[in-house]
């Protein structure tokens, strides 16, 4: 039955994830904390949901996303939305690349996101007089860590969600 549901319905199911891990991350206090690093679980989401269902649904999933940060009143209005869905139809773009290794895909594309989302962050909050170069590099290096932790446990739910299941690996013709 899974098989069935149409790209819209399976893109609609991730976004309900999304608000899902969104609103247990917020409203519940259960930020995943190790070494004093917060993992956050929706760009995780996102590089999945680009990984699995392609460019359209990562753009979806990454306006989510970023809609959900600015209700948040984290940092510049506006700029989530647009860098999540520019991650999220990116790792879209890099679905064909990773076909048959969608975790190595997942993880690379959420430590990109997240690291890339670090800096501008530092950038755009200026924190440089906040916080040291070396102890932001020390956390950046710690969140993509986690995200490599991470993203294969959110990959299997992304997954479940969209109706995928784990691609089959190819099998050759025996030499003749």
């Amino acid at each position: 039955m899974n098989q069935k549901l149409s790209v819209g319905l399976r893109t609609a199911l991730c976004i309900v994830l999304l608000a899902l891990a969104y609103v247990v991350q917020t409203s519940l206090g259960l930020r995943i904390s190790i070494f004093g690093v917060h993992i956050d679980l929706l760009p995780l989401i996102v590089a999945a949901a680009g990984i699995v269902m392609g460019p359209g649904a990562g753009l979806a999933c990454g306006l989510a996303a970023g809609v959900l940060y600015d209700v948040s009143g984290a940092g510049i209005e506006g700029m989530y939305p647009l860098y999540y869905m520019i991650c999220g139809i990116a790792c879209g773009f890099f679905r064909g690349q990773f076909r048959g290794r969608e975790i190595r895909g997942t993880m690379l594309c959420s430590v990109c996101t997240i690291t890339l989302l670090a800096v501008l962050r530092y950038l755009f909050d200026f924190q440089f007089g906040s916080t040291g170069i070396l102890a932001f590099a020390r956390d950046m290096v710690l969140q993509a860590l986690l995200a490599v932790v991470f993203s294969p446990l959110v990959l299997v739910v992304v997954r479940a969600v969209s109706g995928r299941k784990k691609p089959k690996a190819a099998v050759l013709p025996p030499d003749a």
